[in-house]
């Protein structure tokens, strides 16, 4: 299917709904909840709304697309500022880029404070090598073609970049986390801190991957307030990329 891309936001918001979008992301009310500072979105600002995104080809960029199509390139690259956020992590996988790491201790504390209930992190950065060894348990259990459908292949997880967050709401399985309180308000909120959820219901024939709510990417706040303006679901259509619903036939 062909990506629905908007050849610009200003052409997806004319007249009163340009005004209504801009009102609400260029506002806060005071005694808010307080969010990460987003920018500017209206024209003669930093607009995003009329900015051309195109995905980084460095794997340290924020804006790097990796999916079926576009692996983390070089393969074995590694990031060099991997922290551990101050969250609670549910295993060994607890550290993420730093301003990933920030970002999402914003998040989490925003998520507890509207909903009482604490935001964990199941997953952070993942080695090419330890992606290789998980891939091929889910190959050995359910068979290549299942495995493609909700595992990334050696080479082209976004947890290689130290920029994707799998998370949970504590004492709750993080594949039960779009049924949760935490899991609602994080798929209306996580574009505030820069996240966006990256493989949303009824895109994987764009993004190659079953739904996936407790899977968070760190792009930065210019970008997600760009998507959540523009109604745009997935980072493929943000970048104005091609669907990767399967690897190519040399893609491993």
């Amino acid at each position: 299917m062909p990506p629905r891309v908007p050849v610009t936001v200003l052409q997806r918001f004319r007249g009163a709904a340009v005004v209504g979008a801009l009102a609400i992301a260029g506002t806060v009310a005071p005694g808010a909840v307080a969010h990460a500072a987003l920018p500017d979105p209206r024209p003669g600002g930093e607009s995003v709304l009329s900015r051309t995104w195109t995905p980084a080809l460095d794997p340290a960029d924020p804006l790097v697309l990796v999916n079926k199509a576009h692996p983390v390139s070089p393969a074995g690259w590694a990031p060099d500022d991997l922290v551990r956020p101050d969250v609670t992590a549910l295993g060994e996988h607890d550290r993420l880029r730093a301003d990933a790491a920030r970002a999402l201790e914003r998040l989490a504390a925003a998520a507890e404070d509207a909903t009482g209930h604490e935001l964990v992190l199941a997953s952070g950065y993942r080695s090419a090598d330890y992606q290789r060894r998980l891939y091929a348990r889910y190959v050995d259990a359910h068979g290549r073609r299942a495995a493609d459908t909700f595992s990334a292949r050696p080479g082209f997880s976004e947890h290689q970049t130290g920029l994707a967050a799998d998370v949970a709401e504590a004492g709750t399985s993080y594949t039960r986390f779009g049924r949760t309180e935490t899991g609602r308000w994080v798929a209306d909120q996580a574009w505030r801190y820069g996240f966006v959820v990256r493989y949303p219901k009824g895109e994987q024939a764009v993004t190659g991957y079953s739904p996936e709510p407790w899977h968070l990417r760190y792009v930065g706040t210019a970008l997600t307030t760009f998507m959540h303006l523009a109604d745009t679901p997935t980072l493929e259509e943000a970048f104005g990329a091609a669907p990767a619903p399967d690897y190519a036939p040399t893609g491993g």
